[in-house]
Order: structure tokens, then C-alpha cells, then sequence
């Protein structure tokens, strides 16, 4: 389809768009969360009297003030509203402050008197299990076994085997746009709150069930926030909110700062990886053994699902004899990880996309003819033991990196590095599912109708700021006959249709075939009436719940680095990355997603970890957790489209979301290999870790 402007982008440029940040009702009171003082203990009392006496205070609500569940979760109710018994991380909520002013909020705040008896701190995930139980029922939080085949057999008949273990950190969102909303009465009385998140209903849900309310008696708006990266999926500001104006009747407001934001919000996971890959003289993959170790830190969240991605995709886009995946997740007082773009699968692929490189080396056979060889096809079993419905191609990708700039002028680039610094070229490769995956993915329904000079079609999901409203008008256009500037398209409304959530890479895929189709159905009745219609797509069995996944993008990621030898600093100078995301909806749109992904993934390989102190995190502004900046974008950053449309669906589009983060950590520490001749052992890789490592 041809590239159009994005439909968003002038409202913002011009500063008209509201962001839930910017969302100040008349008369609304400023809100202030009390946040445990310790990682982990156990509350005996909480006096609020004093607060309560502040001039301006309106409200301090505590445990007692939650009229329904006091607790909430997208998966398990497991994490309190507002604490009373037992605080499990240093974000916990005990109390919360609503007054006049900020002033108020905050002298208040500060009188509550809380007291506590600490408890055992549990924060190495490696000894959790052993460790005191954060929850009753123990730390494990879920573990799996997955694989096919004989592994020992598998390994008895390869003539090279390469071991591989290493960590890689607990990254930050650190979204543009902090956790933030506003609730308030809406016109027909019902209590609405308009918050940054990433699906109506289901921040809906865990509302109703805190304040015992019925679901009709509440509206969730998400309007096209500033970023979200999975890291809105749980629930932030938005119970706090609603239960202030449920007991006050007032209007109320809160914007996370930023330390708040990174001290409390959640993170990615952070994992340690254990790798053992066997493979033959002629370069088949016979074995593969694989134990991954997360920590979710003091409630499930996504804990469960993240270990699942990950373990589905742990064997890469390749074929084995034989596989065996051993993976738990487990408790710890160390904040809380959850969704985080990838969902997992750049913890996994950083191992086994440096693991085909060292078999490579060793087996005297290219690093793109390897992994070509064993690449998966339709009907083969991935390392997870699941038949590929649809194969994966990456056989286009590889061939197009084949053909890349770097391919014809490495090795010259490489030789002119000047004295003092040495340079080395990476590749990596990834396969992403998108979609819910089966068990899950349910699909979308969506509203079209003619407004009479135009049309709207209506989602339920939000935009985060990736610009898929901009692919749903486009989608509608094409199906109606008309230009893009007659289709509206409204999203983010629980009042809206189940177009269920924006995350896993789904929302062209399964909203925009929900979108294409509706409109083909309004177009065939001459525009009149409204249509309302779900698309269902095909699933694979389910293995487990949320896995495997219909269809699956793939990628190489070629990065070329440069190393400074005195001080060991890393810059990325170069990187292509070759996608196939199915049909093109919006080219522009791909690429700013691939190149998003990219820098992001540059500080998940290079920059960022949130350090933990005895469960608190000491590194809670951007001058001490560091991200990459526009300074630190490779100066040549290109990302090539090979398009082959998708079976799985009827657009036959892929998700394009997280697969540009996946390669790239793995393709940075193969890049480091091939300019140091050494592997490391833990991510980021630190400057005093490559000069270690040099010297060494």
C-alpha cells in the first residue's frame, strides 16, 4: 500500500493532541500513593489521623477504604490496591493522598505513620527457591519442561558441542510519557477513568472487582498515550484513581515522575541462560539443552507468559533432532517484571544467536549457510517440540542480508579502523510470533458505519504512539473505495468493541483484518446501516496456554561496531536489518518500528540495567539510568523489506512490533567477537567489562 501521513501527526506537532497526562477536570484533586518503606515486611499498623488534619486533604484512604477485592492482576489477584498485610516490594502502595493542592498532598503524605516488622529479603533469584517464601504458596511463580527427542542420544551423535551461560539485566521502559491518568463522573454519572494502558477491559475489570462494582458502572478511556512498551499492560494509576473518586465523588489526577516511574514501575526480565548445542561435521543441529531462570519479582504479573515466549522461541528459528527447554520463574522482592516489547525473546535469542556463531566458527561453515541449513520449514518441530504450521522464511531474510552494503564492503570497512580501535561485524538472526498465540488469541471485532460525509470505524484497542490507527484508516480506505481522510478512526474505549489488547504484535494482524473486513461488509451494502464484525483467525493446537503461535516474523540483523581499545567504549556504527513483515500496510510506519526497536535494543545490549540495592532500585533518574540517545543511534541505520505475505491470515500481514529489539543484543555480542575474539558473560556489556576482556 502506498505510505501516507500518519494521521496523528499534525494534531501533534501542533500540540493539540490530549495525552492522558494533560487530562486536569475541573476541580480535580491531586492524588499521592504512600509507598512501603522496605522491600519487604510485615504491616502492623497505619495511623492516618494527623494526614487527615492537613488543611487541603480531602481523602487518605487506606486497606480498609477498598470496598471490593483488595487485590489485583491481569493473570493472578495477586498484588494489593492498598497494602494490609504484608508488603512484598518498595513500590507497594499502603496508603493514598488526595487534597487541594500538591502541597497538601504531600505534607499529608508524609504524616501517615506506618509501622512494620521487616522481613527476610529475598533477592537473588539463583537461591529464591530456598529462600524465605515471599507468598504462602512459596517463590516459584511457574516452571515448565519443553523439548522433543532424545537429547542425550543427540548429543552422543554431534562431533561439536558449545556451551554457552550468561545474565542479561532488568531494563526500563522509560517511556516518554510516565504512568498517568484522571478519573472523574461522566456526563450519564458513571465513574470514568482516562489513563495510559494498553486494553480498556481489562483495566475495566480489575476496577470493578476492587471497588466491587459492576462493569457497566465504570468506563476506561486510553487515549493515544506517549509510549507504552508493555509496560502498561498492568495496572498503574488507574485503581488508585478510580477509588478516589468513587469515596470522595471528586475528580482526581495522577502523573508518575520520573523517579517514581523507574523505582516502581515494571521491568523487564532479567534472566540467566544456560546454553548446550550439539551439531554435526556437516553442520546439523542434533541436540539442544537449554535452562532459563527469570525473576518476576514480588507479584505474577506476566511472569508466566514472558517464561512461556521465551521458552517457545528458546531453539531460534532452526530445527533439531532433539531439544530439551528447562524454565522457571520465580519470586523475589525485587520490584515487579512484566511485559516488556519481546516479550522474553531477546533474553533467549542474545544465547542461542551467539551459540550458531561459535558453531559456525568451529565448524568451518558461514554464519549465514549454517543457519540456512537448519532454518525451519512448514511442518518441521521447533526445539519446544511444536510442528511450524507455516514455516518461518527466513530463507529471504538471509538471502537479502546476503546482499546487503556489509556483506560487499566489511571486510574493507573493518581494515580501515584507525590505530587505537578495532571493528568487527555481527549477525543475528530472530523469529517473533505475533498474536496472542493459541489458547489466548481470540481476535477482534470491530464497528464500521457511515457518518454521511465519510465513514468511522471503531477498536477497542489503543494506540500507544506506534501509529496503527494510521494502518486501520489505510486498511478502511482501501476497502471502501475512498481516501483516507474520510475514514475516523476511533479507539481505546471499553464502551467500544472487544478488540482486545495492544501488545504481542498483534494489532495489524488481528485488528486490521477485523478493520478490512468490516469495511468490505459496509461497502457491500452500499455504506448504509452499521457493521459489526469479528475476525477469528486461524490458531495452531494449543501446547500450552499462549503457545505456539500461528505464524512468526523473521529478521537478520546485521550491526557493525567499532571498539575503543584505551577506554573500551562500544559504538555501534552501522546496522541493517532485513524484515519480512508479510504484506506492507505502511512502509513508513515499519521502519520507524524496526528503528525504534533497534536503539531500544542498543541499550538492552549495551547501556541499561536497573540496580537493585537490598530490593530498592538505586539508579532512579536518566543521569544514572542511562538510555540510548539520538547521539547513539548508529550513524548508518537502514531497514530493508522483503516482503512474502503471510499464510496465517487473509491481509497477510506479520507483526512488526518487537522483532526489530529481538537480533540485537546477540548480532552487538557477535559483532564484539568477531572485532575481540571473546564472548561475555553478562548484559549490558559494560566498557570495563570489554576492557577486561581485551586485555585479558
Amino acid at each position: 500500500m502506498p505510505d501516507v501521513e500518519r494521521t496523528d501527526a499534525r494534531a501533534k506537532l501542533r500540540g493539540e493532541h490530549r495525552f492522558p497526562s494533560d487530562e486536569r477536570p475541573d476541580g480535580a484533586l491531586w492524588v499521592l500513593p504512600l509507598r512501603a518503606p522496605y522491600p519487604h515486611a510485615r504491616l502492623t499498623g497505619v495511623d492516618a489521623s494527623a494526614a487527615r488534619a492537613v488543611e487541603g486533604v480531602v481523602a487518605v484512604l487506606t486497606a480498609a477504604d477498598v470496598p471490593g477485592v483488595n487485590r489485583f492482576g491481569l493473570v493472578v489477584a495477586d498484588q494489593p490496591v492498598l497494602c494490609d498485610e504484608v508488603v512484598r516490594y518498595a513500590g507497594d502502595v499502603v496508603a493514598v493522598v488526595a487534597a487541594e493542592s500538591r502541597a497538601a498532598a504531600r505534607a499529608a503524605r508524609d504524616l501517615v505513620a506506618v509501622s512494620f516488622e521487616p522481613l527476610p529479603l529475598v533477592t537473588d533469584p539463583l537461591t529464591a527457591l530456598d529462600a524465605h517464601p515471599i507468598h504462602s504458596s512459596g517463590n516459584l511463580c511457574a516452571e515448565m519442561t519443553l523439548g522433543h527427542g532424545d537429547v542425550e542420544a543427540g548429543f552422543a551423535a554431534a562431533d561439536v558441542i558449545v556451551e554457552y551461560a550468561y545474565r542479561t539485566g532488568r531494563q526500563e521502559h522509560a517511556f516518554l510519557e510516565t504512568e498517568a491518568g484522571a478519573s472523574f463522573l461522566g456526563p450519564d454519572g458513571r465513574l470514568t477513568v482516562c489513563a495510559g494502558g494498553q486494553h480498556p477491559t481489562t483495566d475495566r475489570t480489575q476496577i470493578c472487582a476492587a471497588l466491587g462494582l459492576p462493569e457497566n458502572a465504570v468506563r476506561v478511556l486510553h487515549p493515544m498515550m506517549g509510549g507504552a512498551f508493555g509496560g502498561k499492560e498492568d495496572i498503574s494509576v488507574q485503581i488508585l484513581l478510580a477509588l478516589v473518586t468513587h469515596r470522595t465523588g471528586r475528580p482526581a489526577r495522577l502523573t508518575l515522575d520520573r523517579a517514581e516511574s523507574l523505582a516502581t514501575g515494571t521491568k523487564r526480565h532479567p534472566f540467566h541462560v544456560r546454553f548446550r548445542v550439539g551439531a554435526t561435521a556437516a553442520g546439523e543441529l542434533t541436540a539442544l539443552q537449554a535452562d532459563l531462570l527469570a525473576d518476576t519479582g514480588a507479584y505474577a504479573t506476566l511472569g508466566a507468559a514472558v517464561l512461556g515466549l521465551a521458552a517457545e522461541h528458546t531453539g531460534g528459528p532452526y530445527r533439531f533432532r532433539s531439544a530439551r527447554i528447562d524454565a522457571r520463574v520465580v519470586h523475589t522482592n525485587n520490584g515487579n517484571s512484566s511485559a516488556f516489547r519481546g516479550f522474553g525473546n531477546p533474553q533467549v535469542t542474545t544465547g542461542i544467536e551467539q551459540v550458531m556463531d561459535t558453531l559456525a566458527l568451529r565448524l568451518g561453515i558461514g554464519a549465514r549457510e549454517l543457519r540456512r541449513r537448519n532454518a525451519l520449514r512448514p511442518g518441521d518441530r521447533a526445539a519446544a517440540g511444536f510442528p511450524v504450521a507455516h514455516g518461518v522464511e527466513l530463507a529471504g531474510v538471509l538471502d537479502s542480508a546476503g546482499s546487503g552494503r556489509m556483506h560487499d564492503d566489511g571486510a574493507e570497512w573493518k581494515a580501515a579502523a584507525a590505530p587505537g580501535r578495532r571493528r568487527g561485524i555481527g549477525l543475528a538472526c530472530a523469529w517473533q510470533g505475533f498474536g496472542l498465540g493459541a489458547g489466548v488469541e481470540q481476535g477482534a471485532e470491530v464497528w464500521a458505519e457511515s457518518t454521511g460525509d465519510g465513514f468511522r470505524v471503531t477498536v477497542g484497542c489503543p494506540d500507544l504512539g506506534q501509529g496503527n490507527l494510521t494502518g486501520f484508516a489505510q486498511l478502511a480506505a482501501e476497502a471502501l473505495g475512498c481516501p483516507i481522510e474520510r475514514v475516523e478512526v476511533v479507539s481505546g474505549d471499553s464502551d467500544g468493541p472487544e478488540s482486545d489488547a495492544s501488545n504481542a504484535s498483534r494489532t495489524t494482524f488481528a485488528v486490521g483484518n477485523a478493520v478490512a473486513q468490516a469495511a468490505a461488509l459496509l461497502a457491500a451494502q452500499d455504506s448504509s446501516g452499521k457493521v459489526v464484525h469479528h475476525y477469528r483467525p486461524e490458531m495452531p493446537p494449543a501446547q500450552e496456554i499462549g503457545y505456539p503461535h500461528i505464524g512468526y516474523t523473521p529478521s537478520v540483523l546485521v550491526v557493525g561496531v567499532e571498539v575503543d581499545e584505551h577506554t573500551g567504549a562500544v559504538e555501534v556504527q552501522r546496522v541493517e536489518h532485513h524484515i519480512d513483515p508479510g504484506r506492507v500496510v505502511h512502509a513508513a510506519g515499519i521502519r520507524a518500528q524496526s528503528e525504534g526497536a533497534i536503539v531500544q535494543g542498543l541499550g538492552f545490549a549495551l547501556l541499561e540495567d536497573t540496580i537493585m540495592h537490598a530490593g530498592r532500585v538505586a539508579n532512579d533518574g536518566l543521569g544514572t539510568y542511562l538510555i540510548p540517545s539520538v547521539l547513539d543511534a548508529p550513524a548508518e541505520l537502514e531497514t530493508v523489506l522483503v516482503s512474502t505475505p503471510d499464510p496465517s491470515n487473509p491481509l497477510g500481514v506479520r507483526g512488526v512490533g518487537e522483532i526489530g529489539i529481538t537480533p540485537v543484543a546477540a548480532a552487538v555480542g557477535n559483532a564484539l567477537h568477531d572485532a575481540l575474539g571473546r564472548r561475555f558473560d553478562s548484559f549490558p556489556i559494560t566498557p570495563d567489562a570489554v576492557l577486561e576482556a581485551h586485555r585479558g
